[in-house]
């Protein structure tokens, strides 16, 4: 029988807007941030009863139960196999699946395996490669990155020789017609082969795992008759049109900032984002696709364009409105100038402008343009045809606008600024019939297992929405419930279910650095996933989150010593049993004690932090006597 790998499946199902698979069959009304709600197609649904997460790429119908991904979406709805929901989903995004032949081949895993070996093999070379070229240290001294960012962001540096990643690929046993097969390097005229990258500082490219999937160059050497930038060629791994510089690691600050910066050169993004603006992404190696759009699109609907303000610039920026909007991203556009008006890109920005640079560079947006008043300003309106050419153009952006309401509102713009009638007429395309079952016709989706929600303990409940929802407590978190607390038997929760939770996202983070909603959903059982589906939109600043975080922590150690004292009472009565008793009791005060004077003194977070620790072995070393 023929299959797809997981590694297929999943790129296939992160780069799926879930929405917009549903939104086909379903009109769907936004309900937050990547969330929106819908009448259930499995039930004779009356009032908007099914939600739909695009960060976690589920629907969950709250009536009957339905829910579960998009392949399980498609499936259903249009009665599929597997196999057939992928192939439909894959057609419907344009997404490339291998053929048929290479899903039964092994060698198209083994393929993708060999490219994300040597991948990561060569992102740890040229990060080594780099303190030993002082043109690249200097280069990169001239950028003012420091040495962390250089390491957060994988900076390296290729050697000026042909062969000097082929050599250490050969000795950890990698062939260079590999190398090629994985662009890293390139067959020769006289038909040998050579390194890619050569004399180059090196930028890594994430995926949206945050696994390393090809690799920007940047010539040192202005005098060689060569490219400025030289990418990777599209690999078993690696589309150009799929994937956004750094990304991966914004992803998480994008929906908190409420908006994406989008600079177009690798320096722009990580100069932004080492000064403390971190929502922001680069167009780097190709022009702004579809694809990258409909990414974008699940984590915001505003981006802010921070294009060059040369011809080429003003090209990607209308390039770039016209590829959003149908998306529903609402472009804003930004021109950075000096105080004598000339402009400036992004990196040189944050150079000039030092420690303020974060604040005056939020100040900028301030003033960012509206995408129409944009495109009405640079482009020519003097004549009648000018006008009419115009406004053809406008309409022909509206017209693939999902939002009717967004349509209608510019629509009426265009009308009072140039006459326009405020319609699509001779310009709104065909659109596909679309088959809807009649309600009555509709089956009835089966129960599934529901959370027993009044056994959930609120407290804990609550603490691990906090944990998942601020990444400024992940390393924290990950810290405590480590492997070694984990392996101790000894639990914080009174509820299994919230246990699963929260030790599978912590899980997720030790092993990627990210908790990533889509793939930590699907690695939960379904209560647990129940229980993340119910999640909001709540969030929390950094310091209210530490504070909030230390004390419920606190709270959940003193709970398990209560319940560690309740079972000791079910225990024969020994001077043994009495003594931990009392060495429990005592333990709680002392807990409340540090709780109390943490609150009325938070700058002791740390000093609070140690001693959590601290009480966290004493009650291993407690559960090991019952």
């Amino acid at each position: 029988m023929a299959f797809y790998s997981d590694d297929v499946l999943q790129d296939l199902k992160q780069q799926t807007n879930i929405a917009d698979i549903i939104q086909q069959f379903v009109p769907l009304k936004r309900s937050g941030s990547g969330r929106f709600v819908g009448r259930c197609p499995f039930h004779n649904d009356h009032s908007p009863s099914m939600n739909v997460n695009t960060q976690m790429g589920i629907y969950k119908c709250f009536a009957c139960g339905a829910g579960g991904d998009v392949f399980k979406f498609i499936m259903e709805h249009e009665k599929m196999d597997f196999k057939a929901a992928v192939e439909w989903i894959a057609n419907a995004t344009g997404f490339q699946l291998p053929s048929i032949h290479h899903a039964e081949n092994p060698k198209n895993a083994e393929e993708r395996s060999l490219v994300r070996e040597l991948n990561d093999l060569a992102a740890d070379w040229f990060v080594e490669q780099l303190p030993h070229s002082e043109k690249a240290l200097g280069y990169i001294s001239s950028r003012h990155l420091s040495k962390e960012t250089r390491h957060f962001f994988k900076v390296g540096y290729a050697p000026d020789g042909r062969e000097g990643f082929l050599s250490f690929a050969a000795k950890n046993g990698f062939s260079p017609r590999q190398l090629v097969e994985a662009g890293l390097a390139v067959e020769r005229e006289n038909g040998g082969i050579a390194d890619k990258f050569r004399d180059r500082l090196m930028f890594a490219i994430e995926n949206l795992s945050g696994k390393v999937v090809a690799f920007g160059g940047r010539i040192l050497d202005k005098e060689k008759k060569a490219p400025k930038y030289l990418n990777s060629p599209d690999t078993a791994l690696y589309k150009k049109g799929e994937i956004l510089y750094g990304l991966s690691k914004s992803k998480n600050e994008i929906p908190k900032a409420g908006s994406v910066i989008l600079v177009e050169g690798y320096f722009d993004m990580i100069s932004l984002f080492q000064a403390g603006v971190k929502n922001v992404v680069a167009v780097s190696g190709t022009a702004l696709t579809e694809k990258h759009a409909e990414i974008l699109s699940r984590y915001t609907k505003t981006a802010y364009l921070v294009f060059d303000g040369d011809e080429a610039g003003r090209t990607a920026t209308r390039r770039t409105i016209e590829i959003v909007l149908p998306q529903g991203i609402i472009p804003k556009i930004v021109a950075l100038s000096r105080p004598n008006g000339e402009k400036i890109d992004p990196d040189n920005f944050v150079n000039e402008h030092g420690e303020s640079a974060a604040d005056d560079f939020r100040a900028e947006l301030t003033h960012a343009e509206d995408w129409f008043s944009y495109l009405s300003r640079i482009s020519p309106t003097d004549t009648v045809e000018d006008r009419a050419k115009f406004i053809t153009h406008i309409k022909s952006i509206l017209v693939n606008i999902r939002d009717s309401e967004l349509q209608n509102q510019y629509l009426r713009i265009l009308a009072e600024r140039f006459g326009a009638r405020p319609d699509f007429a001779g310009i709104r395309p065909e659109k596909e019939k679309r088959k809807f079952q009649k309600e009555d016709e509709l089956p009835q989706a089966p129960p599934e297992e529901q959370v027993p929600w009044q056994a959930l303990p609120p407290l804990e409940l609550r603490f691990i929405h906090l944990v998942i929802a601020s990444p400024s407590l992940w390393e924290a978190a990950s810290a405590f419930f480590d492997l070694d607390f984990a392996a101790s038997g000894v639990s914080l929760f009174a509820s299994e279910i919230l246990d699963e939770l929260l030790s599978t996202a912590i899980a997720e983070y030790a092993e990627t650095k990210q908790i990533h909603l889509m793939r930590l959903h699907d690695s939960l059982s379904p209560l647990p996933a129940q229980v993340l589906e119910s999640f909001g939109d709540e969030s929390w600043k950094p310091d209210a989150a530490q504070k909030e975080f230390l004390e419920t922590l606190a709270e959940l150690e003193i709970r398990t010593a209560e319940r560690m004292r309740d079972v000791l009472k079910t225990k024969p009565i020994t001077g043994e049993v009495i003594q931990w008793r009392l060495d429990l009791h005592t333990f709680a005060s002392k807990m409340q004690q540090n709780r109390t004077r943490y609150g009325e003194d938070p700058s002791l977070s740390s000093t609070f932090f140690k001693n959590l620790l601290d009480y966290r072995n004493e009650l291993v070393q407690f559960s090991s006597k019952l």
